[in-house]
């Protein structure tokens, strides 16, 4: 229901960002995290705020301190989320980088759709083969680590 998918990405988003303040994907900087079935629309507005608050308390929090990196760039090395078709994708990349959103269909689930591959084409519009080749297989590879290596193999 409408009301249901606006609390979608609450839960990882708070997860996610206390994994990077606490430095977690400072200490493992080989973990991927998929955020699956979750959308990816909240993607940039999550990363500026987390960028906002690294601002406004890194002088006064060690734990900030500590960490090597800013909080965008955790995400841009180590999340990959999967967007839902109706949700723009390309906006989605221009904002938080080409790095971060992979392929997912979401089928059999309504929000995913009938044509998932034709919104997710229109909405890419004129984004270039490299943008396209991440979102559709590159970011999954790089999610799924040697697994990823194995299957793209086969």
């Amino acid at each position: 229901r409408s009301v249901d998918y606006m609390g979608i990405p609450f839960p990882p988003m708070q997860t996610l960002a206390t994994m990077i303040f606490d430095g977690v994907l400072d200490r493992f900087p080989d973990l991927r995290i998929g955020v699956i079935e979750q959308g990816a629309i909240w993607l940039p507005s999550w990363i500026r705020q987390m960028e906002s608050a690294f601002e406004a308390f890194h002088r006064h929090e060690e734990r900030l301190q500590r960490l090597s990196l800013r909080p965008g760039e955790y995400v841009r090395r180590q999340i990959r989320a999967t967007p839902y078709p109706t949700e723009d994708v390309g906006w989605i990349i221009e904002q938080a980088g080409p790095e971060v959103a992979l392929f997912s269909s979401d089928y059999p689930h309504v929000e995913g759709g009938r044509r998932p591959l034709e919104r997710f084409e229109a909405s890419l519009g004129d984004a270039s083969p490299a943008v396209r080749q991440a979102f559709y297989c590159d970011n999954f590879l790089d999610l799924m680590g040697t697994a990823g290596t194995a299957l793209a193999a086969a």
